[in-house]
C-alpha cells in the first residue's frame, strides 16, 4: 500500500504585508500555495498511489475563491482518472465549506462530515483500508473530538484523520486539542494530522504525523515545507517526507563593525554574496552594528532599507533573495542619567511578554481570522524586543521607526 499525507495547502492566502514586492515576485508569491499542491498531485500521479489524503485547511479562508475551487476540482479530476481516490478533512481555516461549494467534487473524492465517521476503501491489492475523520463545523472546535474516534475496525489497515492542536492534556485550545495518550490506544495503523505548518513524526509506533504545510506563507514559517509519502513495510507504515515548496522564507543575522551607511551596505552585498538560497527566498534580516553610527547616518536609517533595496537588486537577484524586512539595531552611545535598570526590565519582561498574556491582551480579538493569524505568527520575544528598541529610543528623545 502506497498514499499521499499533506493537509494545510492554505489556497487563496492573501500573502499580507508584501505590497513592496517586484510585480514579477508579487505574482509568484500569490501562485506558490497553488504550485507547491501541484507538486502533491503530481507526485500522487508519478508514484502511482493508492489514495491521497488531504488533513484540513485546503483553503486560507471558509469563503474560497472560484479561483481556487476550480483548480481543486481539475486536480481531483486528474486523480479520479488514474483511480486514484482522495478524502478530505476541512480544518478551522475552511469550516463548513459545504455552505459555500457550488461544484459538486468527482466520484473519487470523501468528504467527511461534522461528526466523526469512517470511510473504507478496497485497494487494488484486495487490502482494505478504513479511514477516520472528521471536518470543522465553525472555527474553533474544542471539544474532545479525539475521544469519539472509533477501535480499530476489522479491516487489514486503519487510519486516522485529524487536523488539531496536540497538548499534554489539560489545556484549552480552539483547535480540537487531543493528545497522543488519547490516540496510540485506538491501535490504529497511522495518524495523518493537519494544523501545525511545520512537518513532524511526534511517535513511530504507529505513526503520528504531522504533515506541515506544503509552502510557507510568512516570515515565521521557514525551513523545508511539503507532505509525506506513506508506504508499507510489511505490517509498518512508513512515512518519507519530501519537499514541495516553490520559494522559501528566513530570518538571518548580520552583526557588522561598519560605522556608516555606506560600509553597512557593503556589509550586506557580501553577506548575500555568502549566503545565495536554493529557492527564491523572502529574507528577513537584522543586521546588528557592533559601533554607532554618526548622527547624521543614524537620522538617514528609517529611508536606508528602501535605497538599499532598490540599488543592490543585482546582488540580490544573483543570491535568490528579496528583504521582507530589513532591521537595523545600530550600537548607540551609552544612556547618561537616567539608566534604564536593565535587572528590573528584564524581570519585568519575563514576566509580562508571556503567551498567556498576550491571550489576555488581544481577548476577543482574536476571533477575527486575521487577527487571529497575526497573533499565531507574533513570538513574545519579539514583542519584548520591539518594546526595549521603543523604550531605548524615547529615553535618548528619538521617535524614529528604523524597522
Amino acid at each position: 500500500m502506497k498514499f499521499i499525507h499533506a493537509a494545510d495547502l492554505h489556497l487563496d492566502s492573501p500573502f499580507l504585508g508584501l505590497t513592496s514586492l517586484p510585480a514579477q515576485l508579487a505574482a509568484r508569491v500569490r501562485r506558490s500555495t497553488f504550485d507547491a499542491a501541484t507538486k502533491i498531485f503530481d507526485r500522487a500521479l508519478a508514484e502511482h498511489v493508492d489514495f491521497v489524503l488531504l488533513a484540513g485547511d485546503l483553503f486560507d479562508r471558509a469563503e474560497q475563491s472560484v479561483a481556487a475551487q476550480a483548480y481543486l476540482f481539475d486536480q481531483f479530476t486528474r486523480l479520479q482518472t488514474a483511480q486514484i481516490p482522495v478524502v478530505i478533512s476541512f480544518g478551522n481555516h475552511d469550516y463548513a465549506t459545504d455552505q459555500h461549494q457550488v461544484v459538486a467534487y468527482p466520484d473519487n473524492v470523501t468528504v467527511f462530515g461534522p461528526q466523526v465517521t469512517t470511510t473504507t476503501l478496497t485497494l487494488g491489492s484486495g487490502e482494505t483500508v478504513a479511514i477516520s475523520g472528521f471536518s470543522y463545523p465553525q472555527r474553533w472546535v474544542t471539544a474532545d473530538v479525539a475521544a469519539t474516534y472509533p477501535a480499530h475496525a476489522a479491516t487489514d489497515w486503519h487510519i486516522g484523520m485529524l487536523h488539531g492542536a496536540v497538548t499534554t492534556g489539560g489545556v484549552n485550545d480552539h483547535y480540537a486539542p487531543f493528545t497522543l495518550a488519547e490516540l496510540q490506544p485506538k491501535h490504529y495503523d497511522y495518524w495523518a494530522l493537519g494544523h501545525i505548518h511545520q512537518h513532524q513524526v511526534l511517535a513511530t509506533q504507529p505513526p503520528i504525523v504531522y504533515a506541515g504545510n506544503p509552502q510557507g506563507r510568512a516570515v515565521n514559517e521557514t525551513g523545508a515545507r511539503g507532505a509525506y509519502l506513506v508506504t508499507s513495510r510489511g505490517r509498518q507504515l512508513v512515512p518519507t517526507f519530501f519537499p514541495t515548496a516553490v520559494l522559501a522564507w528566513e530570518t538571518a543575522t548580520l552583526t557588522t563593525q561598519a560605522t556608516t551607511l555606506v560600509a553597512l551596505g557593503r556589509a550586506v552585498v557580501t553577506w548575500l554574496t555568502e549566503h545565495p538560497a536554493q529557492l527564491p527566498t523572502l529574507t528577513a534580516l537584522t543586521i546588528k552594528t557592533t559601533q554607532p553610527l554618526s548622527a547624521t547616518d543614524q537620522a538617514r536609517l528609517a529611508d536606508w532599507p528602501t535605497l538599499l533595496q532598490r540599488t543592490q537588486r543585482a546582488a540580490l537577484q544573483a543570491a535568490q533573495r528579496y528583504f521582507v524586512r530589513l532591521t537595523v539595531h545600530a550600537t548607540t552611545t551609552p544612556l547618561a542619567a537616567p539608566q534604564l535598570d536593565q535587572d528590573y526590565w528584564a524581570r519585568g519582561a519575563a514576566q509580562v511578554f508571556t503567551p498567556a498574556n498576550l491571550q489576555t491582551v488581544f481577548g476577543k480579538l482574536t476571533q477575527e481570522p486575521s487577527l487571529a493569524d497575526w497573533l499565531e505568527q507574533v513570538a513574545p520575544q519579539d514583542l519584548q524586543q520591539a518594546a526595549s528598541q521603543r523604550l531605548n529610543q524615547w529615553l535618548r528623545g528619538e521617535h524614529t521607526d528604523v524597522s
